[in-house]
């Protein structure tokens, strides 16, 4: 399974391995295709910190915490709405290539920019991806790595996304396998 790719969207894909039990992540680097490994623990950690960072650079959310799960809530949904155009988002099946080198990400970091993008770091190895992105896309990214999850029947135990991630703390996101 892989997420929906469109012109002017995220450049990279998910995609969902029965045999592996996990998510590979593709994405172009230096002229080359590089794919990452996310296992069911990491996959969780990754979503927390998406939502965590989303939560934490908020402005709205920063001024109004009791009022942070619902403007976070809002966002989320229009960040799904303008992606789509009206449409729901859907998984599309696709494949990766047979002969992959098995790389689980060890790290994931993630920084809110003072440009309102973000910035997610996994570590691999010795293998490093780094992918920035803007407000909409984190969302997107949550929305696919969430129904790529679901599809896997993992039962992850994020609950609502934006009632966990408190709008305060200063402290960056960070998930270490």
């Amino acid at each position: 399974m892989s997420g929906r790719r469109e012109p002017g969207a995220m450049d990279f894909s998910f995609h969902y391995s029965e045999s592996e039990d996990r998510i590979a992540l593709q994405a172009p680097t230096d002229g080359e295709e590089t794919v990452v490994w996310l296992t069911r623990r990491m996959t969780a950690g990754l979503l927390l910190a998406l939502a965590t960072l989303l939560a934490r650079s908020n402005p709205n959310a920063l001024l109004a915490p009791e009022h942070a799960a619902e403007i976070l809530g809002f966002e989320h949904q229009n960040a799904l709405v303008v992606a789509s155009g009206g449409q729901e988002l859907r998984l599309l099946a696709s494949r990766l290539p047979k002969r992959l080198p098995l790389r689980l990400v060890e790290h994931i970091e993630l920084t809110a920019l003072s440009n309102g993008r973000g910035r997610i770091a996994l570590r691999a190895g010795e293998h490093r991806l780094r992918l920035e992105l803007p407000r909409e896309n984190l969302h997107l990214l949550y929305d696919q790595v969430m129904g790529l999850a679901k599809h896997a029947h993992w039962n992850l135990e994020v609950g609502e996304p934006w009632q966990e991630s408190a709008a305060t703390s200063d402290s960056q996101p960070r998930v270490t396998h």
